[in-house]
C-alpha cells in the first residue's frame, strides 16, 4: 500500500514538473498567461542598453510581472495545453484544474513556490499573493558591436539662414579662395597723408607768408632810350 502510495505522489510529481515546464513555454511563446484564482503573469520586454567603453550593444532583456487576480479567456489555452501534454482538451483542463488547486493550497498554507525560470509565489501578511521574478534577465540574442560608420562624401541638408544647401555645396563655399580686393585706395590715402605732413611740416618753418613763394627780385622798369 505505502508502495503504490509513494509511486502516485511521485507521478503526480512528474506531472506537476512537466506542467511547470509546459506553463513557462506558453508564457515565452504569447507572453502573457493567466491562472485562475492566482493572477496573470506577463513577460516585458527590457530596452537593448549600450556599453560605450566596450562599444557593444546588448539586446533587449525580458523579465516576468504579476498582477493577482486577471483572467483571460482560456479556451486557446487548453487546446495548446492538451496539444502540448498529448492529451484531450477534455483531460488538459482536469489536469490543470488540479495544478491550480494544488498551487493555491501551497500558497495559502505559508509555503514559498519556486516556479524555476520565473520566480516565487508566496503569501504576505496581507494574506494577498506576492510574486518575486527572477532577478537575472532573460536574454535571447546576442550582443553587437556598435562601430561608428564614417561615409566618404555622404551629403546631407544644412540650413543657412532661410535656404537649404547639401554639405557638398558648403564645402565649396567655404573652401573657396577669397576674390582679391583692388587696394589702390589705401596707396592713394598714404600719399595723401604724406602730403599733408610736408605741408604741414613746411608751412611751420616758413610761415604762411604770400611772398615768400613768389620770386623775391625786385623788378626795374627799362627806361625808354629815344633815338632822333
Amino acid at each position: 500500500m505505502g508502495l503504490i502510495l509513494s509511486a502516485e505522489l511521485y507521478f503526480r510529481s512528474i506531472k506537476r514538473i512537466k506542467m511547470y515546464e509546459e506553463l513557462y513555454r506558453f508564457l515565452i511563446l504569447y507572453k502573457k498567461l493567466s491562472i485562475p484564482n492566482i493572477g496573470t503573469f506577463a513577460l516585458v520586454r527590457q530596452p537593448a542598453t549600450g556599453d560605450f567603453p566596450s562599444r557593444t550593444i546588448h539586446p533587449p532583456g525580458y523579465t516576468f510581472s504579476f498582477q493577482p487576480n486577471v483572467n483571460s479567456s482560456m479556451k486557446d489555452f487548453f487546446s495548446w495545453l492538451g496539444q502540448a501534454l498529448l492529451i484531450s482538451d477534455r483531460e488538459a483542463i482536469i489536469r490543470f484544474n488540479d495544478f491550480v488547486y494544488e498551487l493555491k493550497r501551497k500558497i495559502a498554507s505559508g509555503e514559498i513556490v519556486d516556479w524555476k525560470g520565473v520566480g516565487t509565489l508566496s503569501k504576505d501578511l496581507a494574506g494577498e499573493i506576492k510574486f518575486i521574478p527572477i532577478t537575472k534577465d532573460l536574454i535571447f540574442e546576442q550582443p553587437v558591436k556598435a562601430e561608428k560608420l564614417i561615409r566618404e562624401k555622404a551629403e546631407h541638408m544644412v540650413r543657412v539662414g532661410e535656404e537649404e544647401k547639401t554639405s557638398a555645396e558648403m564645402e565649396i563655399l567655404l573652401t573657396k579662395p577669397g576674390e582679391k580686393r583692388s587696394t589702390w585706395w589705401a596707396y592713394a590715402i598714404a600719399i595723401g597723408l604724406l602730403i599733408i605732413m610736408f605741408l604741414g611740416w613746411y608751412f611751420s618753418d616758413h610761415g604762411l607768408n604770400v611772398t615768400a613763394t613768389g620770386n623775391e627780385q625786385k623788378l626795374v622798369p627799362q627806361k625808354n632810350i629815344l633815338t632822333h
